[in-house]
């Protein structure tokens, strides 16, 4: 298939060649002005029609929206989905990613000024929207669909380009301070925290932003050059989930309102072969029977938006050294901070401590005994023998929520020249350089290896309890015992050795350069008989290479994990990827100026690629090929048709590469899922779901099917990671849509584009743990059987290194959507209308209709729908079938310019909710904005706005989880609140 389709491009241009070639010569002035066309890098003839459908969204919105982070701007519109944002806390990366079409934030290729940006951190080699200075960008254009043949790998979702203000003159100050607020009162959870004893949020205002820069420029004495300086501070404050009614309690099925307070079963949980017990205020152990009085409630402690601290310094210039030759470049430094925290930690783990018998904290507890729930005899309790595979989950309330300080910082370079050579040939020669340092500091978890001395207590023979091993340092850790008033026995000499610091420092280094020449060949004689335009062609070459290194430290690369507060190892990275690439535009206009033919042009684009890659002392190479052919037709001057299809490609990245593998020990976290919920082994008769028939799983035994559960819910992971052996994704876009722009109603247009992508090779983090084990037991497919790795007794929890499930990347899964964009705009005096002495009046209207969203995990696989769905398998947290951004700017006579926008989101049901669920559909969302702005003197502007004016509570959902839910919610899709700012603007 692909060769039949590279051939018909070739041969689509070597016809349109053949037929230009054969046309008379006309004379034709080339053009000197540069014209930045996202989709294209080919420019000779800005006037045709673009093929390629666009939205773009200009300075004035990003000012009327109160924008001060790019991406909450960027994330209001209908093609954009879901990712890392100052909303995210649990999963943070401490970066913000765009994600155009939901294919992910890495199948996203954002670019300034038509240069693309590297890897955001050394964690998340997604771009950092965080380098793009808001208050410099002159607008943002969105190509949605592939173009990697232009711009090469990652341009698969498709495009955002950042335009900057260029030419700048003078002085302008930028001040802008904001604030979240919510008046909550809001009965339904009112009540349930009211039911479940948790504290009542009144209406509260939080999350302070303050933001300030100056942009100056200058043009030089003799005309020839300019120079533009850019520098702003940011500050913003957080936001925590218990200020807000919705997310004060984790919220679950319950008898108030059909909710409860449900929280996490690892709370003061202690179980064994005597069965799962939970220790009351008083210290009595009680049987575990979950619900608010036995749970911890965790939600109150994490971030709704999470502090942060930006500094941003942009400079850009260009001079013409001599005629028709222009040497331009400009450099950037980004400097963001920003604070993560969720709730405290906890000796996590169902089944995953072992305890000595003689430890004096368990000895003459009341109510259920400690020595009867782990299985100490007597005789065990003289000799002091240990007792393994208990459960001992206590949550770190007396050390504190955790909590991750991220830093990103990120240097860019970027310089050139370019210029006309025989005033037909324009070229471009340029080189770039960024590199990016970042830094994760991790504290209040626990260190796993500290928790289990700690665990093992003594009596020293003078009535002190102490640690058996003796090490230095060494406090034995009390959770067994409570005060004669309720409280807690633990003290901060106990966390303080039980707790320990993760730090994970990292950087990545991009090197671009290359080149580009373009002409119109109508010069040489190279046009169609049938058109005025001549063909314009583009050739370049461009070098790429990409590195990365993350040096995470020792406790973090313990197998499993170091600490109990995360989901496995954090292992080193380190490696690099290049690209050596040639490519070629051709643009003929066939036909211009002829009955039913105003315009036809037919376009097309090749890229071949070479990469290397290099990590881990493995190496690799492999090639691609990306092309795509587009045309338009405007039968009048009123309408036009466009369509394109696109071959795209994704080379892997470093990170999926050369992640180190995890070897699989035991991962103590996991027995909490994200919902803070405990899971339990059914086959194990202490269980409250115990059921002969849960074990009955053909050719598998009741003890080897527990240690697969263990698996499934993440207590062994198996073997993760990296794979150096990944190829290229490959993407197929096809668009088609009309332009409608009638002569007979000025200043109207109206435009529809259909598209369809589909994404094959899609790189994911294996087949997963169920899916294989399914796959497995039905079908003895080695595809799958080979994932499964046991010990030599058959099980697949021994702590055994590389027992498990392999779970490496993987160039397995399928992902295709299609749907239809609708772009509307109309601008009109209001006397046109008989409303005489009004203003003006513009209307916009954007929207996407979603029609299929279907991931397939595994070749042969069945095909999972999430067009109108969220929750489990679904890519995407919130994948409405409908959005739109409509919006509504008045332009008075006496200088006040207001604009109204409204942001409306469809419902989506949950795919795993049953239909009696409570949470089986997230209602639909209206969120309406009132912004406006006033020129008090000339040059001084002032602005104010209220973004969800009406204060429209986010739908909730007992099923989100990290990374992009939490909170009951997700807070990246949904509004938490209102958000109010004002700002001024001084120009000089």
């Amino acid at each position: 298939m692909k060769s039949v389709k590279r051939n018909l491009l070739i041969g689509t241009l070597l016809s349109s060649a053949m037929l230009v070639s054969a046309a008379p010569s006309f004379a034709q002035d080339a053009s000197d002005d540069e014209v930045i066309v996202t989709g294209s890098r080919l420019n000779v003839n800005p006037n045709l029609i673009s093929a390629s459908p666009v939205l773009t969204v200009g300075d004035e919105e990003i000012s009327a929206q109160g924008a001060v982070n790019i991406e909450d701007l960027t994330n209001n519109l209908p093609q954009v989905f879901a990712g890392q944002a100052g909303e995210v806390s649990n999963g943070a990366s401490g970066t913000a990613n765009l994600n155009l079409r939901g294919l992910g934030a890495v199948r996203t290729l954002t670019m300034i000024d038509g240069r693309r940006l590297p890897y955001g951190s050394s964690t998340s080699s997604a771009v950092n929207l965080d380098l793009v200075p808001t208050n410099l960008v002159e607008r943002v254009e969105i190509l949605t669909g592939g173009a990697s043949a232009v711009y090469g790998s990652d341009a698969v979702g498709g495009v955002a380009n950042f335009i900057l203000k260029d030419d700048f003159e003078g002085a302008e100050l930028d001040l802008q301070y904001g604030f979240a607020q919510n008046s909550n009162g809001i009965d339904l959870y009112d009540e349930v925290l009211v039911a479940n004893g948790v504290d009542v949020p009144g209406s509260s205002t939080d999350g302070e932003e303050f933001n300030a820069s100056i942009t100056l420029g200058a043009n030089t004495a003799d005309g020839k050059g300019n120079v533009t300086m850019f520098a702003s501070y940011q500050n913003r404050e957080q936001i925590t989930q218990d200020n807000r009614s919705f997310s004060a309690c984790t919220l679950g099925s319950g008898d108030t309102n059909g909710f409860g307070c449900v929280g996490s079963a690892n709370f003061r949980l202690f179980g064994g072969p005597g069965g799962f017990n939970f220790q009351e205020e008083d210290g009595t152990l009680v049987p575990y029977a979950g619900g608010s009085d036995q749970t911890f409630n965790f939600g109150p402690f994490n971030f709704f938006q999470r502090p942060a601290e930006r500094v941003q310094i942009f400079t850009k210039g260009q001079y013409e050294i001599f005629d028709g030759h222009e040497v331009f470049g400009s450099a950037s430094y980004t400097n963001n901070f920003s604070d993560a925290q969720v709730a405290p930690s906890a000796s996590f783990g169902i089944g995953a401590y072992s305890i000595n018998c003689d430890n004096p904290f368990i000895q003459n507890n009341p109510g259920n005994s400690f020595l009867d729930v782990f299985g100490c005899t007597d005789a065990d309790v003289a000799a002091g023998n240990d007792v393994s595979g208990v459960t001992l989950s206590h949550r770190n309330v007396e050390g504190g929520p955790r909590n991750s300080r991220l830093e990103n910082s990120a240097f860019r370079l970027v310089g050139g020249l370019r210029g006309n050579v025989a005033e037909i040939w324009n070229y471009e020669l340029f080189g770039q350089f960024s590199r990016t340092t970042d830094q994760s500091i991790s504290t209040n978890d626990f260190v796993i290896a500290n928790l289990q001395d700690s665990l093992f207590a003594v009596d020293d023979g003078e009535g002190n309890v102490v640690c058996r091993s003796g090490n230095a340092g060494c406090v034995p850790y009390n959770i067994f015992q409570r005060g004669a008033d309720g409280s807690s026995m633990v003290t901060s000499d106990q966390t303080d050795f039980i707790q320990g610091i993760g730090i994970v420092n990292g950087d990545t280094e991009q090197v671009v350069f290359g080149g580009t020449a373009q002409a119109n060949l109508g010069d040489y004689g190279f046009k169609s008989p049938y058109s005025d335009s001549g063909v314009g062609l583009l050739i370049g070459y461009e070098n790429r290479t990409d590195s990365l290194d993350s040096r995470p430290d020792e406790i973090s690369q313990v197998p499993g994990g170091g600490f109990t507060g995360v989901g496995g190892a954090t292992l080193p990275v380190k490696g690099e990827v290049k690209s050596s690439e040639f490519f070629a535009e051709v643009q003929v206009p066939l036909l211009t100026d002829m009955p039913f033919a105003k315009e036809l042009v037919v376009s097309g684009a090749y890229r071949h690629s070479k990469y290397d890659t290099d990590g881990n002392d493995i190496q690799n190479s492999f090639n691609t090929d990306a092309y795509g052919v587009t045309a338009s037709w405007a039968p009048v001057e009123d309408f036009s048709l466009r369509g394109q299809y696109q071959r795209s490609v994704r080379a892997p990245n470093v990170i999926e590469l050369f992640t180190g593998q995890d070897v699989g020990l035991p991962n103590l976290n996991a027995g909490e899922n994200s919902l803070g919920e405990t899971i339990y082994d059914p086959c194990a008769t202490s269980a409250p779901t115990a059921s002969a028939a849960a074990c009955a799983f053909t050719g598998v035994t009741a003890a080897q099917y527990g240690n697969i559960l263990d698996v499934i819910s993440g207590q062994t992971q198996g073997i993760t990671g990296g794979n150096p052996g990944l190829t290229p994704e490959k993407s197929d876009t096809f668009t088609l849509g009309g332009i409608f722009t009638p002569s007979s109603v000025p200043g109207l247009s109206l435009s529809v584009d259909y598209f369809d992508i589909t994404v094959e090779d899609f790189i994911a983090a294996g087949i997963g743990a169920q899916t294989t084990l399914t796959e497995c037991l039905a079908t003895g497919n080695a595809a799958f059987c080979d994932l499964i790795q046991r010990d030599s007794t058959g099980s697949l929890n021994s702590g055994t290194a590389g027992v498990g499930f392999t779970l490496t990347n993987l160039n397995i899964a399928e992902l295709a959507t299609a749907g239809v964009d609708l772009q509307a705009g109309y601008s009109f005096d209001l006397a046109d209308i008989g409303v005489n002495n009004a203003g003006d009046l513009k209307l916009q209207y954007a929207a996407t209709i979603l029609d299929k969203f279907a991931y397939t995990p595994f070749p042969g696989g069945e095909a999972i729908e999430c067009s109108g769905k969220y929750g489990n398998d679904c890519a995407q947290p919130v994948n409405p079938k409908y959005r739109h951004r409509v919006m509504a700017t008045w332009a008075s006579p006496f200088g006040v310019e207001t604009r109204l926008t409204w942001r409306h989101y469809s419902g989506v049901d949950n795919i795993a909710a049953d239909p009696a669920e409570i949470d089986q559909t997230l209602s639909a969302q209206n969120y309406f904005d009132l912004s406006g702005n006033y020129e008090i003197v000339e040059g001084v502007k002032f602005r104010a706005g209220v973004n969800n004016l009406f204060l429209e509570q986010p739908p909730v959902s007992i099923s989100s989880g990290p990374p992009l839910g939490n909170g009951n919610t997700y807070p990246v899709t949904y509004d938490t609140g209102r958000f109010v700012f004002v700002g001024l603007n001084v120009k000089l």
